[in-house]
C-alpha cells in the first residue's frame, strides 16, 4: 500500500472512530475495535491523538465483563471541548444562542430589532462576540465557530438575496471572523431548520426520516429540505424558496404566497380589515380567541393556503414527512388539525406525514446552524451524527 493511501484510510479510520465517539453515550475502546471491525491497535493509536488534542472525555470504570476480567474504560467524545455561537438574523429580532459542540444550549439571547439598518444589526453581533471572545463556558477551547441563519438566500456563504435587508457590498462572514478568527457559516434559516431536524432528530425516536422537508413560516415562508440525509440546496442556493411561488388575483395581478400567508403578512391583513397602523402577534391570537370575525375569515384562508402549499411540497418532493415551523400553530394548536383536515381533503397520492415542529419553533435555526458548523470543525459533515438538548 502507498504511503498516501495509507494516509487517507488512517484519515478515514479516525473519522469514524470520532463519530463514533460522538454518537455514544459511553463506550470502549474494546467496543470500538467490535463496532467498526478495525484492529485494537488501530483504535489505540487513533485514541491516542483524539485524546491529544482534547476529544475524549473520560468516564471511569464500567461493569466487570461477563467473562470476569478488567473493567473497561468508559469514554465519549468531550461534551466540554468547545462551543458555537449561533445566530438568527429575523426581521424584527436577533436571536443568538452559545451551543456546545455536542449540541446542549449553554445561553440563549434575543434583541429587538425592528427599524434597524443592517450596518447596526451587525454591529449588535460584533458587540456580542467581542464579549463571547475571551469566555469559555468552562469548555476547553472556547468559541470554535459562528452560525447565521439568513432570511435569504445564501451561495457561496455569501447572502444573494434578502427581502429584509441589501446585503450588497456586504461581506458578513468575514466581517464576523474578523473578530473572533473562527469559521463562520452562513446559511438559509429554512435550510438550517431542516438540519437542526435531521440532526438532533425531533421527532418519534421510533422513526428515521432521510427525506424530510421543514417549512417555515415566519416573516417569509421557506422550506429546508434534506434527500437522503443530505441538504439540498438547488442551483445557486435557491431551493425552497416556496414562499415566492405564485398565485393570480381576480384582477389577474400576480400575488406571491408569502404575500398572503406569512406571518407579517396576516399581521397586515388583520391589521387593514381593523384599520389599524398595525398589530402584533399577540393581538392578532386575542381576536383569534375571541372568534373575532375578520380573524377568523383570514384564519380560514390561512389554513387553506397553508394546506395548498403542503400539498403542492409533498407531491413534488414526496418526503417521508414535512414539518411545519409556525408560531401562529404553537400559540393556536388547534389549527394543525385543520391544516391537516383541508390538506387530506385535497386527496395528496403521497403517504407522506404532515407534522408540527413542537419543540423548536423558536431554537430550530439556532440549533441546526450549530450542528452544521460543528461538522464543519469536525470534519464529519457528510456522516450521521446524533446532538443532543
Amino acid at each position: 500500500m502507498k504511503k498516501t493511501d495509507q494516509i487517507t484510510m488512517r484519515d478515514h479510520n479516525q473519522r469514524l472512530v470520532l463519530q463514533a465517539l460522538f454518537n455514544a453515550k459511553e463506550t470502549s475502546r474494546a467496543q470500538l475495535a467490535v463496532d467498526l471491525e478495525l484492529h485494537k491497535s488501530t483504535i489505540s493509536s487513533i485514541y491516542r491523538d483524539l485524546d491529544d488534542i482534547g476529544f475524549i472525555e473520560d468516564l471511569g470504570e464500567g461493569d466487570t465483563t461477563e467473562t470476569g476480567g478488567r473493567k473497561a474504560k468508559m469514554i465519549r467524545f468531550n461534551r466540554n471541548y468547545g462551543f458555537v455561537v449561533a445566530f438568527d438574523m429575523g426581521r424584527h429580532h436577533l436571536r443568538m444562542a452559545q451551543v456546545r459542540l455536542s449540541g446542549e444550549v449553554i445561553a440563549t439571547d434575543e434583541f429587538d430589532v425592528d427599524g434597524l439598518t443592517l450596518k447596526q444589526v451587525v454591529d449588535l453581533m460584533m458587540k456580542n462576540l467581542h464579549r463571547i471572545k475571551p469566555q469559555k463556558y468552562g469548555t476547553q477551547e472556547g468559541v470554535m465557530g459562528i452560525a447565521v441563519g439568513v432570511h435569504g438566500v445564501v451561495d457561496h456563504n455569501q447572502v444573494t438575496y434578502s427581502p429584509f435587508f441589501d446585503y450588497s457590498g456586504i461581506d458578513l462572514a468575514d466581517m464576523l471572523g474578523q473578530v473572533i478568527s473562527v469559521p463562520v457559516l452562513l446559511e438559509n434559516e429554512a435550510n438550517y431548520a431542516a438540519v437542526y431536524i435531521r440532526d438532533y432528530h425531533d421527532y418519534r425516536q421510533i422513526d428515521q426520516y432521510d427525506n424530510l422537508i421543514a417549512l417555515n413560516i415566519h416573516y417569509g415562508i421557506g422550506a429546508g429540505i434534506i434527500i437522503d440525509g443530505q441538504l439540498y440546496r438547488g442551483l445557486s442556493g435557491r431551493a425552497g424558496e416556496v414562499g415566492r411561488s405564485i398565485v393570480w388575483s381576480q384582477n389577474k395581478e400576480i400575488i406571491r404566497m408569502e404575500d398572503l400567508y406569512s406571518e407579517d403578512a396576516m399581521l397586515k391583513r388583520l391589521a387593514e380589515a381593523l384599520g389599524k397602523k398595525e398589530i402584533v402577534r399577540a393581538d392578532f391570537v386575542a381576536c383569534a380567541s375571541h372568534n373575532a370575525p375578520e380573524t377568523t375569515a383570514l384564519i380560514d384562508d390561512w389554513v387553506r393556503g397553508i394546506a395548498q402549499m403542503a400539498y403542492d411540497i409533498i407531491q413534488t418532493y414526496a418526503p417521508q414527512a414535512l414539518f411545519i415551523h409556525s408560531r401562529f400553530i404553537a400559540e393556536m394548536p388547534e389549527l394543525l388539525g385543520r391544516v391537516i383536515e383541508v390538506y387530506q381533503d385535497l386527496n395528496p397520492t403521497c403517504q407522506s406525514e404532515l407534522l408540527f415542529a413542537n419543540h423548536s419553533v423558536y431554537q430550530a435555526t439556532l440549533l441546526g446552524g450549530a450542528a452544521s458548523v460543528t461538522r464543519h470543525v469536525l470534519d464529519l459533515e457528510d456522516v450521521d451524527l446524533k446532538f443532543s438538548h
